[in-house]
């Protein structure tokens, strides 16, 4: 069975969970402790779980200059999980919950080279490219800028 929620509480078992997750799909620039715990209290971290199970999470935070937008910081689905649909369906869920709370865009940033993501984030999602910005992250890290109406499609 396929659950999805919003992660409110820091609990330990999870968090180190939510951590692993990361650290598979991100290597050392995954999100840690440090950076989950504020998530949870103050921006919003959604799970998506399978049999009980955390599989995926998705962070967000609230963009200071726009407070009807949000940033996608980051998604992670579990590798025996992907490419059977659920991160996709799991993002939509969690842009549903924003657009509940008001939110009216999201933003996030994407390896230009990653043509997989951006074709999901375009194609099943409905998210714009806008622009690349050169060393986003440092040297050669370069990240695509897409965004995403949400009255467009949750509206």
């Amino acid at each position: 069975m396929i659950e999805f929620e919003r992660i409110q509480t820091v609990d330990p078992a999870l968090l180190q969970r939510l951590v692993q997750l990361e650290k598979e799909a991100f290597g050392v620039g995954g999100l840690n402790e440090w950076h989950l715990v504020p998530f949870i209290r103050h921006g919003r971290v959604y799970a998506v779980k399978k049999n009980q199970e955390v599989v995926g999470l998705v962070q967000y935070m609230l963009d200071w200059d726009n407070p009807r937008k949000a940033y996608m910081v980051g998604v992670s689905i579990a590798k025996e999980m992907r490419g059977q649909g659920l991160g996709t369906e799991f993002i939509k869920k969690s842009l549903k919950a924003l657009a509940g709370e008001n939110i009216e865009e999201v933003e996030l940033t994407v390896d230009p080279a990653n043509v997989a993501a951006i074709r999901v984030y375009e194609s099943k999602l409905g998210f714009l490219s806008k622009m690349v910005r050169t060393d986003e992250y440092g040297q050669g890290e370069n990240r695509m800028v897409m965004t995403l109406s949400l009255g467009r499609i949750y509206g």
